[in-house]
Formats: C-alpha cells, structure tokens, sequence
C-alpha cells in the first residue's frame, strides 16, 4: 500500500488528505504543529469556485467600498455575490477529523513512499508580509467589504463581515512588521472600545518561490499578492495533487502543467506589487485611483484575474449588467 504524508494541516493539506482518504485506499497521515487549525485571514472567497467538499457560506457580500488616505474613492454593488465569507476554520477542521493526524515532530521521512510539502509560508524561503486579524463585535455592523489603502506603505486595512454583528478586521504592510499595533489603534478610530473577540497574527506570502517540487498551497507560491487571498488557489492546487497522486502521473510534471494559468496569474501580481512597492507617493496615489475609479479594472482585482484573458472576462460581466452603481 502506498503511503503518503503530508505536512502541513492548512487550506491544501487538509483538502488533499481528505480526498486520498476517502477516495483512494492509500496510508494517508497529515502533521501539523496544531492539533485544531487555528490560522487567521479574512476568510474570503471570490464566488467563482466550488470545492469538492462544500463549505459553510456566513455571509454573501455583492458591495464594497475603496478609501484612500482617508478618502472614499469609490463604492460600488454588484447585482449578484460577488465574494464569500466562508467558516474556514470548520471546514478544515472537519476535513482534518477524517484523517490521522499527528505532531509534525514526530514526521520520520523514511517511513513514507512520497511526502508533500503543504506548510505554507513557514518555511520562509520567501517574502511575507505580516498580517494581523481581529474579529471584533459592534452595533456598526454592515454587509460592505472595506478596503484601507494608506500610501506611506504597501498592503492595506480591512473590514469585512463575517456574520451578523462582528467584523473581521485586519492590516499587513510591508513596512511595518507590527500589524498587531496598528490594527489596535485602527480599530479604537473606528469602532472606539468596541469587544475584540478573538486576534492573532500569521505571515502571508508575498514573492515567488523557486522550489515548486512536491509543494501544493501557499508552500507553492500560490498566493495572489495584491489582495492575499489564498483559499481558492490552495484548494484548486489540492485537486490537481490529487489527481496526480490518484493516477500515479509525474507529480512535479502534472502539477506544473496543469497549473500553469494561476501561477501565471500570480505572477503578474507579483509584478504589479514590485511596480507599486518601489514606486513614490503620489505614483501610488495615481495608480490606486485609476484602479478604483475604473470598473473593468475593479472587477478583475476583485476576482483575483488580472491577466488579458481576465480582464476580457470582466469587461463581458460589466457588459451583462453585473453591476450596480452606488
């Protein structure tokens, strides 16, 4: 019998685990430094993706609201949802109840016939960026996702909902590694004294990785990193691993091929990023303006696809009536 480990219990681990175990009749064992996944984000998905093992929906989020230093530059409502917020912790959870799961310090490599690598960023052969999210309880509760863009540096608040009556609010700049600091006093402005529930920290990939070999998830790079967000690309490189695994193809092969789009997406991010990264104050300025105030633009960063082929796909959405005007 074939057995296979994986290290790492986040988004792709998890998923790949589960789908070897009841799907295949391999030995499958998941290591984590965790027994329960406990890593925060802002729990966001584009609605463009449906995974093989469904996830609970807390709230659907069709209107957004873009400041920049302090300024609304634009707001907008889509007519139909345009992004998810999903309970990430119950969904991984669940999964990672169906498989044997141990300490990753008890991982010995010669017991295992292929071993995946699904750790995410915590092997830090790349640049993070350091993120902090809060989820606070508050009276001002709305169904808006807000983004925060402050020029002085590189990344962004937010303020997302997460169900009725707490906020999932959170910040990572590239400059400014104590994200807990400034989210505190971001939240105090906003919301004066209002109940922190629950805050915590993680890093999140923002540059590409060279070695791609045996790696899914965010251990891999995918990582879009002008919004962050990494749940749908972890979980699309989940299926293709197994898939790969499931019809014993060249892993590193099949998995660079069938990926190739979403890295290449990626890629161009990073670039944008770099663009923006080095670029002067009122540069910044202009190039945020001109990305909030145009709707086609707006659309393809919201859905993580900008790329020719994903800007194409949003001018025919807007074409389509997919918009409402605020």
């Amino acid at each position: 019998m074939t057995k296979i480990a994986i290290l790492g219990g986040g988004v792709s681990g998890s998923l790949l685990a589960y789908l070897l175990r009841t799907r295949t009749n391999y030995e499958v064992n998941l290591f984590d430094i965790k027994d329960k996944y406990v890593k925060p984000c802002g729990d966001i998905v584009p609605n463009v993706y449906t995974p093989p093992i469904p996830w609970d929906v807390k709230f659907r989020i069709k209107r957004f609201a873009f400041y920049l230093d302090g300024e609304l530059i634009h707001d907008i409502e889509y007519r139909n949802t345009k992004w998810l917020v999903i309970d990430k912790w119950g969904w991984i959870n669940k999964m990672r109840e169906k498989v044997k799961t141990y300490h990753q310090s008890k991982f010995n490599r010669k017991n295992y016939d292929k071993v995946i690598d699904a750790k995410g960023p915590y092997d830090m052969d790349r640049e993070v960026v350091y993120t902090t999210r809060a989820l606070v309880k508050t009276e001002k509760f709305d169904d808006v996702a807000v983004f925060e863009f402050d020029t002085k540096y590189t990344g962004f608040y937010w303020i997302f909902p997460n169900e009725d009556g707490i906020l999932n609010i959170g910040a990572g700049f590239l400059e400014y590694k104590n994200s807990r600091e400034l989210i505190l006093k971001y939240i105090k402005e906003k919301y004066g004294n209002a109940k922190i529930i629950d805050i915590r920290g993680a890093p999140i990939s923002i540059s590409p990785v060279k070695d791609k070999n045996y790696r899914i998830g965010e251990a891999r790079g995918l990582v879009f990193p002008l919004s962050g967000e990494g749940i749908r690309p972890s979980a699309i490189s989940a299926e293709r691993a197994f898939e790969a695994l499931y019809k014993e193809e060249n892993f590193n092969e099949y998995m660079e091929n069938s990926l190739k789009k979403l890295h290449y997406a990626v890629d161009i991010q990073h670039m944008l990023l770099r663009v923006y990264r080095y670029s002067s104050l009122s540069l910044r300025r202009s190039l945020l303006r001109i990305l909030f105030k145009n709707d086609i633009l707006l659309d393809a960063y919201l859905e993580d696809k900008i790329t020719f082929e994903g800007i194409s796909e949003s001018v025919k959405a807007i074409k389509n009536g997919g918009l409402l005007r605020k």
